[in-house]
């Protein structure tokens, strides 16, 4: 069974852990700093919280907020469109860049969330829900790769 096939209550115990494992890994790597400002499930009733708090982006660097998210075999980045619209928030706060771990082929990028918007109007990008009911963008892993950076 792919990990997209597995039951929430499964994925929800996993969920991030691996593309955020790599960007630690990369930022030690450069040795660059970074700070944990999101919130990895915490013991609280996270459907509670407003939706600017639950979508804190996952690390803080001096020139911009991290969000990391990965995908696998089916080469698809899914992002919630809640999410996006509160990453939105935090860029203006202090600009965003999505961490993309690509676990197929074990391959990543930067791409700051003004260039993802970009790419949203291109050919192969669709929309969709999850099984639990949430709407995302369905974005090829070509058109992210294309435009990523090996740093933010």
């Amino acid at each position: 069974m792919t990990y997209k096939d597995e039951k929430w209550s499964k994925r929800e115990q996993t969920l991030g852990d691996e593309a955020e494992g790599h960007f630690v890994a990369w930022c030690e790597a450069q040795p660059l700093g970074y700070v944990r400002t999101g919130l990895e499930r915490p013991p609280l009733q996270m459907w509670k919280l407003p939706h600017r708090i639950r979508y804190t982006p996952d690390f803080l660097l001096t020139k911009c907020y991290v969000e990391c998210q990965g995908f696998g075999r089916d080469q698809i980045y899914k992002l919630k469109f809640e999410k996006m619209n509160c990453l939105h928030f935090w860029n203006a706060v202090h600009p965003v860049s999505l961490y993309v771990w690509d676990s197929h082929y074990q391959r990543e990028c930067f791409i700051p969330l003004l260039d993802f918007d970009n790419i949203l109007g291109e050919p192969g990008v669709s929309q969709g829900k999850f099984n639990e009911g949430k709407a995302y963008v369905a974005v090829p892993a070509d058109l992210i790769f294309h435009r990523g950076s090996a740093a933010p």
